[in-house]
C-alpha cells in the first residue's frame, strides 16, 4: 500500500473501502484501533506529544546599584515671579544708651605779666604763655527705638539654579521573577498514523 490507483470496476470489494479507486500510503505509518471517540475509520492522525506542563525557577540575581548615564542640565533658570512687599516682624528694641565720648581739651595762649596784672613800666615786659582748657565733655546718650517693622520690597526676580552634570544610582537588588511556561501537545502521544478496525474472521 503506497497510494495505488485501482480499478473500482475491476475490484468492487475493495472500492467499498476506497471508493476513490486509490489506496492509502502506509509507508512510515502504523495501523491504530479505531477509537471510541468516533473517529472515522481511514482517517489519518499526524504525529505530536500529549499536551502537559512544566516546571521553570529563574535564578536570584543581585544586580547591584548601577549607575544612570550622567547628564548635564546646566542652568535653568527658575520663571520670574513678583513677591511684592513683605513685612518684617515688629520687634520693641528698647532704650539703648550710647557709649561715652567727647572728653577733650583744648590748648590756648594767654599773656603773661610779670610783675602780675595791672603792673605798667619799661621794666615789665608783656610775654604769653600756654594754657590748657579743662578736660569736660565726656556724656552719652539715651536712644529710644521702640517697636517697629520694615517693609522690605523683593519684586519680582528668578533665580539661577546650576544643576551640572551627575548620575544616579538605581538600587535593583537581589531579586527574580516568575516564569510562565505554557502547556503544548495533543490529547495524547502519537505517532502518524492510519485509524483501521481489528477484525478476526471466524473460521
Amino acid at each position: 500500500m503506497q497510494g495505488q490507483a485501482f480499478d473500482t470496476s475491476q475490484y468492487p470489494k475493495l472500492a467499498v473501502a476506497y471508493p476513490a479507486g486509490t489506496l492509502p500510503d502506509m509507508r512510515g505509518q502504523t495501523v491504530k484501533g479505531k477509537p471510541a471517540s468516533g473517529r472515522a475509520v481511514l482517517s489519518a492522525e499526524a504525529d505530536g506529544i500529549k499536551s502537559h506542563n512544566h516546571t521553570a525557577t529563574s535564578a536570584l540575581t543581585d544586580l547591584g546599584s548601577p549607575a544612570t548615564q550622567a547628564h548635564d542640565y546646566g542652568s535653568p533658570t527658575t520663571s520670574g515671579f513678583d513677591y511684592g512687599s513683605k513685612q518684617v516682624t515688629a520687634f520693641d528694641y528698647g532704650n539703648k544708651t550710647t557709649d561715652a565720648q567727647g572728653a577733650h581739651a583744648h590748648t590756648y595762649s594767654r599773656p603773661d605779666y610779670p610783675g602780675g596784672n595791672g603792673a605798667s613800666g619799661s621794666q615789665y615786659t608783656l610775654s604769653s604763655a600756654a594754657a590748657s582748657t579743662s578736660v569736660d565733655g565726656a556724656h552719652a546718650h539715651n536712644v529710644y527705638i521702640g517697636a517697629h517693622d520694615h517693609w522690605v520690597g523683593i519684586g519680582a526676580h528668578d533665580h539661577t539654579v546650576p544643576i551640572g552634570a551627575h548620575a544616579h544610582l538605581v538600587p535593583i537588588g537581589a531579586h527574580k521573577h516568575d516564569v510562565t511556561v505554557d502547556a503544548a501537545g495533543n490529547a495524547e502521544n502519537t505517532v502518524k498514523n492510519i485509524a483501521f478496525n481489528y477484525l478476526v474472521r471466524l473460521a
